[in-house]
């Protein structure tokens, strides 16, 4: 089933269930930890409460901060920005216009360091990760990384968050380090921003339920309670498969696909459920029916801009022999919520029934060629999962680039 939505340019995001919080104007670095070098403060930081790292033209003046150019592309935000007794510097500020104050971030760069933002939580402490290498701590919302190499990509997670609020977020920033910061050198990295995230033409969200098992048979205790129609005696095809990244093909459970076009607004969706079959334990079989994709849905949550776009994808599907409401209701259940960006950034959260096995996947697609992000995996607790009452939902957890 194809299904095509256009968003109304009315329509406001939806606020996602990662604990992305409001921001604060302090940027004070915590102790380091054995072994760890004190960052200097960074110099470029982004105000989340305004989206830029000024707020106007005085103010820039005042900080004695220069903007010698913005480059608001079709795909990419950036400026080229230059503060007193700092060298010029790139920034890229593509997730520092999103609407949700929660969500924004953004990077400034020269040949000698790279200056990080992201929206404050109070109270939080932050771990700064460089190529998967811790590199500094912070109780900020901000950081300078000095060991850089001009000229190349990095890319930085900042993670942790508020012990006594309970909430913890994750960051991703993917980085690009001018080869020098002279104004030409500057512009030229722009252009290369905004041409490699132009390439990508769409992005397409996958997510798949599905048995790894050749048979699954319902447990006692579920079959007694569940209401369906077959339980004691009898057995259920499974996907008899592990893990796989291709985009269509194979055999699962209930799904859905997603693509966000970037060059225009309309999005697509297609829901998916497989064949469930039924066997005696002597191996006769005894019916097959689908599970309904009326609960099966994908849809973006803010209006298109060709940069970002906030996603949600959700999968309830009940075994067709099984009562379709009440609570006895049995079945496959999942949310989960995006950020993405055409550059290939993004974050994800969500929560998801822990059974049958599950896969979640991005890809971000360039002319016939397209790139392949694992977000999340998981093998089946117990199919006690099935009943919500019996089991406790998983979550879902993951940022990066694809």
């Amino acid at each position: 089933m194809r299904i095509t939505h256009a968003i109304p340019r009315t329509a406001m995001l939806a606020a996602l269930p990662v604990a992305l919080l409001a921001t604060s104007a302090s940027a004070l670095h915590a102790a380091p930890a054995a072994g760890e070098a004190k960052a200097p403060a960074a110099a470029y930081v982004l105000n989340t409460d305004t989206g830029h790292f000024t707020t106007g033209s005085t103010a820039l003046r005042s900080a004695g901060t220069t903007s010698m150019g913005v480059f608001n592309g079709t795909a990419t935000d950036s400026q080229i920005l230059k503060a007193s007794g700092q060298p010029g510097v790139i920034a890229d500020t593509t997730f520092a216009n999103v609407p949700n104050k929660a969500e924004r971030s953004a990077w400034a760069a020269s040949d000698r360091f790279t200056d990080l933002s992201w929206a404050a939580m109070d109270g939080a402490t932050w771990q700064i990760y460089r190529n998967n290498q811790l590199i500094g701590r912070t109780t900020g919302h901000s950081f300078r990384d000095t060991s850089v190499t001009p000229g190349t990509e990095a890319t930085y997670k900042i993670t942790g968050g508020s012990a006594k609020a309970d909430k913890r977020s994750t960051w991703v920033l993917n980085t690009t380090t001018p080869a020098a910061a002279d104004t030409a050198t500057l512009q030229a990295t722009a252009r290369q921003l905004e041409a490699k995230a132009k390439k990508y033409t769409k992005t397409t969200v996958v997510w798949r339920s599905f048995i790894r098992q050749k048979w699954a048979t319902v447990p006692k205790k579920l079959g007694s309670v569940s209401g369906c129609k077959y339980t004691s005696g009898y057995k259920y095809a499974g996907d008899n498969r592990g893990y796989s990244a291709k985009i269509t093909g194979p055999s699962h459970r209930a799904g859905v696909r997603g693509v966000i076009n970037w060059t225009k607004s309309q999005y697509e969706y297609f829901p998916t459920t497989g064949w469930t079959k039924v066997y005696k334990n002597n191996g006769k079989f005894v019916a097959k029916r689908k599970a309904s994709t009326k609960n099966i849905d994908f849809r973006a949550m803010t209006r298109h801009d060709g940069k970002t776009r906030a996603v949600r994808g959700i999968v309830e599907a009940t075994d067709p022999f099984c009562p379709s409401s009440g609570p006895r209701r049995a079945g496959i259940g999942v949310t989960f919520d995006m950020r993405l960006a055409r550059n290939g950034s993004f974050y994800a959260s969500g929560k998801y029934r822990q059974a049958p096995d599950h896969e979640l996947y991005l890809y971000g697609h360039y002319g016939k060629k397209h790139s392949t992000k694992v977000v999340h995996q998981s093998r089946m607790a117990s199919l006690l999962c099935l009943s919500q009452p019996m089991c406790e939902r998983g979550t879902i957890g993951n940022s990066g680039g694809y």
